[in-house]
């Protein structure tokens, strides 16, 4: 599936191609665990570490309007309607790299230090 991933810590977002299945999305994202905290009206769903907020993070992203952050790597993914089932991403890869505020390792710290 064609998906979006966004690196906080290297400031990328780039087109990647990854397998169906949850376990793909793990291994994407470096993560044991994941949360969707965002899902846009075309489906589009972000996917990150639900840990994230409690190990150590190199940088995280906001967009514009948002009231809370998002911490470490992010996948983007496109969703069928009828099945929920994954599919490949809709959104432009350049809405996100117009869009995204980068946060550093200082910024994430702070706004982590509210969850502990």
């Amino acid at each position: 599936m064609k998906a979006i991933l966004i690196n906080p810590e290297n400031q990328t977002v780039e087109r990647i191609e990854i397998g169906k299945g949850v376990e793909e999305i793990y291994k994407a994202i470096d993560c044991r665990m994941i949360s969707a905290p965002v899902t846009y009206p075309n489906g589009d769903t972000m996917y990150c570490d639900d840990e994230g907020l409690f190990v150590e993070q190199k940088g995280g992203i906001l967009m514009p309007n948002w009231s809370y952050m998002i911490v470490g790597k992010i996948l983007v993914l496109g969703c069928d309607e009828d099945t929920g089932e994954s599919q490949d991403v809709i959104t432009p890869v350049n809405f996100f790299r117009k869009n995204i505020i980068w946060q550093n390792q200082e910024q994430v710290k702070r706004y982590q230090s509210h969850f502990a």
